[in-house]
């Protein structure tokens, strides 16, 4: 579910930013935000440890655990050159153009980096275990609120943000016509962007008790309760 958030949170800020590159890259709009999207949740791809190699593992230390290097700057680099490397391949499967293709390769590449630094920047806010932003170098950094690992506040305002966003820009344009129509479609993504990064700096919570009570101040019950069922029996299986 978190990592869910991150990708959601990487969309709705690219869609804030999209419209100042859009006119210059040669590559779709549509894949553009997939590669923000998608560099967004890369750094999880961590997990794999914990499949592969088990707990201990993925809760160590070393480059690759959980929040190492797959949560640096590099590496979210070096992810998002395998994220553009695989949209590229897609469409080039599908459009057949490679001269274009390969011209919209470093455009993926930055998106999707993009949506990787987007990830580290909402990690730093979750408490306890500050993580090796400029790995290699061992300084660690984060920690810096009690806000928990995952907030299904966020989860509603980010899926509610986007199913809004995609019904504005098929009805509006029919009302406002398509200028219109496009600027409020930015304002829902700048306005979504900017309470995300608000609740990351006013959130505080010292237990899981005044988590969930935190949630459910901003959420009806049986919007918080399920996801955070599922979330629990996330962790459980991480660190079992």
């Amino acid at each position: 579910m978190m990592t869910l958030n991150h990708g959601f949170s990487g969309y709705i800020v690219g869609q804030v930013v999209l419209p100042l590159v859009r006119r210059r890259a040669p590559v779709p709009p549509a894949t553009l935000s997939a590669a923000v999207f998608l560099g967004a949740m890369a750094p999880d791809l961590d997990i794999a440890t914990r499949w592969l190699a088990g707990r201990a593992a993925y809760f160590s230390a070393g480059w690759y655990g959980h929040r190492e290097a797959s949560h640096s700057v590099f590496g979210t680099l070096l992810l998002g050159l395998a994220v553009a490397a695989v949209l590229s391949a897609w469409r080039a499967a599908r459009e057949g153009r490679r001269q274009r293709v390969r011209l919209g390769y470093a455009w993926l590449a930055g998106c999707a980096w993009a949506g990787g630094l987007l990830h580290i920047l909402g990690d730093l806010f979750t408490p306890r275990r500050p993580f090796p932003v400029l790995w290699p170098l061992p300084e660690r950094f984060g920690a810096l609120s009690h806000i928990g690992w995952f907030s299904p506040y966020l989860l509603w305002l980010f899926g509610t943000t986007i199913a809004l966003g995609w019904a504005g820009r098929w009805l509006l344009p029919r009302v406002t016509g398509p200028r219109w129509a496009s600027a409020a479609v930015w304002a829902l993504h700048a306005l979504a962007s900017y309470r995300w990064v608000q609740y990351m700096r006013v959130s505080r919570y010292e237990s899981a008790e005044q988590w969930q009570a935190y949630q459910e101040a901003l959420l009806p019950r049986v919007m918080v309760v399920p996801l955070s069922a599922a979330v629990r029996s996330a962790w459980v299986w991480l660190s079992g």
